[in-house]
């Protein structure tokens, strides 16, 4: 039994130094994203006006026919975001459904790995944090034992930094995750509202070709 508790204690402290390592990764990784983010929500705020004026367009002119309504859109050269990619990567192929909801598709999916990769933080943050936390204190309890007060207090500096460092990064990427879940769902509700006029577009026009044609 003896050698199975020296076992365990020798496989838990061998972790701490891999789990500060990461943990300091993560820390550094946040910060980036911190940056990002504080980029990506000034060039928001900036480009937003792109949207707001095809908006506008569309709000004083109630009767403009939905295709020209999506050519206006395609016509602004700066949006953000999400609608920013759709606008540069639609372009040449707003005139085919099928490529149109493919590339729908894929902005999906890209806006989903975003946040996945805030959600790895909102839970490998603070699981971190907790096993630097927890891998310390045997040594420090250890050290309590033996009335070595100096390697106890060492072990306890290092428990509750990763304590902190743990929620500092599992509290900002939530933060993150949840602004930009709104904005990436608003950004494809637009999205699907163009999507909607080019397709209503071609359904006049089909019908239009159609009623065009003799009667027999």
């Amino acid at each position: 039994m003896g050698s199975l508790v020296e076992i365990l204690f020798f496989l838990s402290t061998a972790l701490l130094v891999p789990v500060i390592g990461v943990l300091l990764v993560f820390v550094a990784w946040v910060l980036l994203e911190i940056g990002g983010f504080v980029s990506e929500a000034r060039e928001r705020h900036q480009q937003n006006s792109a949207w707001q004026s095809f908006l506008k367009e569309l709000h004083d002119r109630p009767n403009l026919p939905c295709q020209s309504a999506a050519t206006t859109f395609f016509q602004h050269n700066v949006y953000s975001g999400l609608l920013g990619s759709f606008s540069a990567r639609g372009r040449e192929i707003c005139g085919s459904e099928l490529h149109l909801s493919k590339l729908v598709s894929d902005l999906e999916v890209e806006a989903a790995g975003r946040l996945a990769r805030m959600s790895l933080g909102v839970r490998i943050g603070p699981m971190l944090g907790l096993m630097g936390t927890l891998i310390p204190l045997g040594p420090a309890l250890i050290g309590l034992s033996t009335g070595n007060i100096e390697d106890m207090a060492q072990h306890l500096v290092v428990a509750f930094s990763t304590t902190v460092l743990g929620l500092f990064v599992g509290g900002v990427c939530y933060g993150l995750w949840l602004t930009r879940r709104q904005w990436y769902a608003r950004d494809l509700a637009h999205i699907e509202h163009i999507t909607q006029c080019l397709y209503a577009a071609e359904g006049e026009q089909t019908h239009a070709s159609g009623n065009s044609q003799p009667q027999h």
